[in-house]
């Protein structure tokens, strides 16, 4: 098995070896397989099966010796109707002799040649040892090499009990399965709030499984599945940054069109890829709204924050799990100093603290520079703005018509010195 350790294995992809004098299974090895239909062709001069290939045999395997001479010119060792065995008992006594069972040194003892490793075995030890049944399913293994062994037919009985058996384990895995794909796929595609743009792409995975489910493969059924995964993962990204959709829609729709370009399979490689790539445009928006705001500020750690963020969401880097969290927790980092502030919370209330003003003294520039204006708190000059340039202040006690109270410094609604102040000011317990 060549999948990881923690998951389920998944059926064997490689070609089934089973095969007769007529042809070979054409389906993969972990699919269950469709006997042949043509008919039996063991027989002997004492003897004919009557029945098809794929069933058992009609007679008992016959038990005499087979009349046929080597190359080397002696009997051979095999039995009547048997394909006749490499070795001569005579040339190669050694080999043949060698001990098994028991009983490969008796004169009269009889052999088998296994087709599928070559191996010549004898007949009463094989015999013995393809009726035990220890419970376990699988195909019946060489003696000597433990190599299956798929075509033997004289001990045909013995494989086709071992052969039903695995047979029903694949029919069984795939009819449950199919069964329960089936119905999480319905339940994906029975969605009703998916975006307008994706709803003909459901509706044509839902006519592929409500009209051919039945014939369609594996690798079809993780296509389907994966395809309906995709639009929902596309259309939670679009739903969730309504404000950037112009934005995202191009790039969201380009993923889903590369993903529904796929026909009959999907590698696993482009699945990972595709989902990594949703993952990133998900977060895309967050980032795209801090690059916005973070020029309004001049703060060192905001800036290294988004320095980072830069380099993970690049579009070379592999977006993964551990980068979707990393980047999570780094705008999660960044809110601490947005806001108009440029500070955490724990610096601003030091702020306050130091300065001992009431509220209304803080304002902000048309850049959202936060200054504050001393003694009673109204403004009587104009000046510029240290971060960058822009005028701040005011006349007469009267604010610029593009400078504005900053709320988010200590809560004032008003400034300080205007006839709008009130007692709103004061009403800390509703700031936080």
């Amino acid at each position: 098995c060549k999948a990881d350790c923690s998951s389920d294995c998944p059926p064997c992809q490689n070609q089934c070896p089973l095969r007769c004098v007529h042809s070979r299974c054409t389906s993969k090895c972990g699919e269950p397989c469709r006997p042949c239909q043509e008919k039996c062709v063991k027989k002997c001069k004492h003897q004919r099966c009557v029945t098809l290939c794929g069933e058992k045999c009609s007679v008992s395997p016959c038990e005499e010796a087979c009349f046929m001479k080597l190359p080397c010119g002696h009997p051979c060792v095999g039995f009547c109707g048997d394909p006749c065995p490499p070795l001569c008992r005579t040339c190669d006594r050694e080999e043949l002799t060698e001990i098994l069972f028991g009983s490969e040194d008796e004169d009269d003892a009889r052999f088998v040649l296994l087709e599928d490793c070559g191996h010549t075995i004898e007949a009463e030890g094989l015999k013995e040892w393809l009726a035990q049944d220890g419970g376990e399913i699988g195909m019946k293994q060489c003696p000597r090499c433990k190599k299956p062994i798929y075509n033997n037919r004289r001990y045909y009985g013995f494989l086709l009990k071992a052969y039903k058996d695995v047979e029903a384990v694949k029919k069984k895995y795939f009819r449950e399965k199919k069964t329960v794909r089936k119905q999480d796929l319905l339940l994906l595609l029975q969605d009703t709030t998916v975006h307008l743009e994706f709803v003909v792409k459901l509706q044509t995975l839902e006519l592929h499984v409500s009209e051919k489910f039945r014939h369609l493969s594996d690798s079809e059924l993780n296509l389907l599945q994966f395809q309906a995964q995709v639009i929902h993962k596309a259309n939670s990204v679009l739903k969730k940054a309504p404000e950037c959709t112009s934005k995202l829609t191009e790039k969201v729709h380009f993923v889903v069109n590369r993903v529904f370009e796929q026909k009959l399979r999907i590698s696993t490689q482009m699945m990972e890829e595709v989902t990594c790539e949703l993952q990133r445009l998900a977060v895309l928006p967050a980032f795209w709204s801090l690059t916005k705001r973070i020029f309004q500020y001049n703060n060192q750690i905001l800036s290294q924050i988004h320095k980072k963020l830069l380099m993970i969401l690049g579009p070379t880097v592999k977006f993964d799990t551990e980068k979707e969290k990393e980047t999570i927790n780094l705008l999660k980092e960044s809110e601490k100093y947005l806001g108009g502030l440029g500070i955490t919370n724990d610096e601003r209330m030091q702020i306050l603290k130091a300065m001992e003003l009431k509220q209304g003294h803080w304002y902000k520039c048309p850049n959202n520079h936060i200054y504050c204006i001393t003694e009673c708190g109204g403004a009587m000059i104009e000046s510029t703005c240290p971060e960058c340039g822009a005028a701040i202040g005011g006349e007469s006690h009267r604010l610029r018509d593009d400078n504005a109270v900053a709320s988010e410094m200590d809560g004032a609604q008003y400034a300080a010195w205007s006839e709008e102040n009130n007692m709103l000011n004061y009403d800390m317990d509703n700031f936080e």
